[in-house]
């Protein structure tokens, strides 16, 4: 088994349940192991009144095998997700995303200048938010008849509604889902969990932080790009070095002809990739040049010339670029990855390559 399959969580596809059938009438011969199975029913009760060392410690191995398994297990709803990075919202509108076959909204709350995220239906006629627009005071309003909401999920206004009425706006049922949400390293990240008990979530764990990206000695830019293939593929594939010459020759340029070197392109040989803390919180792998990679499920995975700890002078003074590839399941057969290349050198450069340039000639 490759070890890597240990520590990449795989998006498993959604198949529609069985539909329940009637169960077929009995016949003579399930019938007689049905009588069987009950007149075994008084021994086995005995059996089980009857002390069993062996039993005992074997039921004890089992429950302390299935704790391990439990702390081990990969919970996909108890990690935060990136939607985009934020130089790709408008603030003037709502963006519809899909992350784990999810629909959400994401818009921007000018009352409290915050970025909210709401599951992509209106509680009136589950008419899609992502269609709808900010209103002239700030809020998320439906396409479809006009309902308001606030920051909070709240629903602020009905135009339909008599001004003297009941206010069934505040009823607890015009209230649409609202998930916790933050913008960290200029992404827009949300957890997708939105029972009161995950309210304070940013408590208790927050995104994998790269401390490159807001640093001002570093210019980084973003790319974003929907693909048509699954998270699984996308993964693997940013920890595969050796498609790089074959699929991204503008990264590597054409060698000069003196440069030129005869081997053997079939024989190949084995990348060392040495792994270290490979948990169910993911791994880190140092290079043999100094360097690193590291993997932070399930969307986060980046490298750095650089050793893990390097701090300080060392970090700001040698020129270097960092790679940072966020991978995000969308739906079966789908994801989306979101890039980033933070280095400390050359920062004029941004000014005169556009964004385009790198998602089509590098990516």
């Amino acid at each position: 088994m490759n070890p890597l399959d240990l520590l990449i969580p795989r998006a498993r596809p959604y198949f529609p349940l069985p539909l329940r059938t009637s169960a077929p009438a009995p016949n003579s011969t399930t019938a007689a192991a049905a009588a069987c199975r009950l007149s075994a029913a008084p021994a086995r009760r005995l059996l089980a009144r009857l002390p069993s060392p062996i039993s005992a410690v074997a039921v004890e191995a089992s429950a302390g095998k299935d704790e391990q398994e439990e702390d081990e297990r990969f919970d996909w709803l108890d990690h935060w997700y990136p939607l985009a990075p934020v130089c790709d919202l408008d603030p003037g509108a709502p963006h519809g995303k899909t992350v784990l076959g999810l629909r959400v909204v994401a818009w921007h709350d000018r009352a409290v200048d915050e970025w909210r995220v709401f599951d992509d239906k209106c509680p009136h006629r589950l008419a899609p938010l992502s269609e709808g627009r900010i209103d002239g005071k700030g809020r998320l309003q439906c396409v479809y008849h006009g309902w308001c909401f606030d920051g909070r999920g709240s629903c602020h206004f009905i135009p339909q509604a008599p001004a003297l009425a009941p206010p069934v706006h505040k009823n607890s049922k015009a209230c649409v889902l609202s998930y916790p949400s933050v913008v960290q390293n200029s992404i827009l990240w949300f957890y997708p969990r939105a029972d009161a008990e995950h309210r304070d979530v940013l408590q208790r764990k927050r995104p994998p932080f790269i401390p490159e990206i807001d640093d001002p000695n570093f210019a980084t830019m973003f790319t974003i790009r929907d693909l048509s293939y699954g998270y699984d593929v996308l993964v693997e594939n940013f920890m595969d070095p050796v498609h790089v010459p074959c699929a991204h020759k503008v990264l590597l340029g054409k060698p000069a002809a003196t440069a030129l070197v005869e081997f053997d392109t079939e024989g190949g040989g084995p990348i060392r990739m040495k792994i270290e803390d490979a948990n169910v919180d993911g791994f880190l792998s140092p290079q043999d040049n100094g360097g690193y990679y590291r993997y932070a499920p399930p969307c986060t995975f980046y490298g750095s010339p650089l050793p893990w700890d390097a701090q300080g002078e060392e970090k700001r003074k040698k020129p270097h670029f960092m790679h940072v590839f966020i991978c995000i399941p969308v739906a079966p057969g789908r994801s989306r990855v979101i890039t980033a290349f933070p280095r400390n050198f050359g920062l004029w450069l941004d000014n005169i390559i556009p964004r385009w340039f790198l998602l089509k000639y590098l990516l």
